[in-house]
């Protein structure tokens, strides 16, 4: 037998070993028959004592949320991990039976994989546990998204006329913002605004941009900062939590953002899972619960979702008073081939920052 095969067998035996026990320790499966509340998953979780989980959200958004967090859960520790890539490392140590966190983000682009490796718990509960608004939860119910990034249009205004600022995505490809507009090589706000407008639509607007002549850029960051510095005057599309971001840390810099007319669109992010496997199962699926019902009001970042009742941006969007079109599971989970179809058409750009 070769070593590799001996090595899974190995795994795979050692979970069969432990898996009776750790089904036991949590409190919401353990006992069939008993219905899961609020109450018997918080005793668990202080059996347990700790939490680790991790996303790829910078400590300005989770900081606070940690803080409520601790402060209402004084007896559970917990512990962060700012989550960089490959995501594809984690994976490999996880299916070595490792798990370093007891809650994380999921990519999209490995749920299968992780739902076929068994990472995931069973469908929870999520609505009757916590409350949790259905549109945040993930249509098989092993976790929830505490982001919702709207696709706006950036400008600058002090450079741009108030007769010219833009009012809809056909502004992106007027003439008169030829060659002065920014757009990401990353297609994925694009790919949100397929989501919404459909395949046609989509594939058009791409079409459209490419006539327009943009600039192309890696990072939102960058983007923001060429329009900032009057370099450029649009980016199209731009990230909304990008933009509210770059003005809160410079306050006073000339960028505006345009919620275009029709729907407002937004895709969605974030995606936090308990891990099956992981030490402290019970204190998991807490804090997941919990960032979802009452954390993301600490968030503030410009992109926290839009269904919360008590978030900033869904207070905003619900002043509008529009149509809000959020970016369908489906096309989250697949969303390489979407954005495959427009880089196409874009000829693969490179960056030029």
């Amino acid at each position: 037998m070769k070593p590799r095969n001996r090595l899974i067998i190995v795994i795979a035996l050692g979970w069969l070993l432990v898996a009776p026990g750790f089904m036991s320790a949590l409190t919401p499966a353990a006992e069939p028959g008993k219905k899961i509340t609020i109450s018997s998953i918080v005793a668990g979780a202080k059996k347990e004592g700790k939490v680790s989980w991790g996303t790829y959200l910078d400590e300005k958004e989770v900081g606070e949320i940690n803080q409520a967090f601790q402060k209402e859960f004084p007896f559970i520790k917990i512990e962060y991990t700012r989550l960089r890539p490959p995501h594809e490392r984690l994976m490999l140590e996880m299916q070595a039976g490792n798990f370093p966190y007891d809650a994380m983000m999921v990519r999209p682009n490995l749920i299968a994989q992780h739902k076929q490796l068994g990472h995931f718990f069973e469908a929870v509960d999520w609505r009757g546990i916590f409350g949790i608004d259905p549109r945040m939860i993930h249509a098989d119910g092993f976790g929830v998204s505490v982001v919702t990034n709207p696709i706006v249009i950036v400008y600058n205004k002090n450079l741009v006329p108030k007769e010219r600022v833009p009012k809809t995505w056909a502004d992106c490809y007027d003439p008169y913002y030829k060659g002065k507009l920014v757009t990401l090589v990353d297609a994925s706000h694009t790919v949100a605004l397929w989501g919404a407008f459909g395949e046609k639509w989509a594939l058009d607007f791409a079409k459209k941009l490419l006539a327009n002549n943009p600039r192309w850029v890696s990072g939102n960051t960058n983007s923001q900062t060429l329009v900032a510095t009057g370099e450029n005057l649009l980016v199209c599309p731009a990230g909304h939590g990008s933009f509210y971001r770059y003005v809160k840390d410079q306050p006073g810099v000339p960028l505006g953002a345009v919620f275009p007319e029709g729907p407002i669109v937004a895709n969605r992010d974030v995606l936090i899972a308990p891990i099956k496997g992981a030490a402290n199962p019970n204190a998991a699926l807490l804090l997941t619960g919990w960032v979802a019902s009452k954390g993301v009001t600490f968030m503030r970042t410009g992109r926290e979702s839009v269904f919360h009742p008590g978030s900033e941006l869904g207070a905003e969007v619900r002043r509008m008073k529009r149509e809000v079109k959020v970016e369908p599971w489906e096309m989250v989970t697949d969303e390489e081939k979407y954005e495959r179809q427009i880089l196409e058409i874009w000829g693969f750009p490179k960056a030029k920052n």
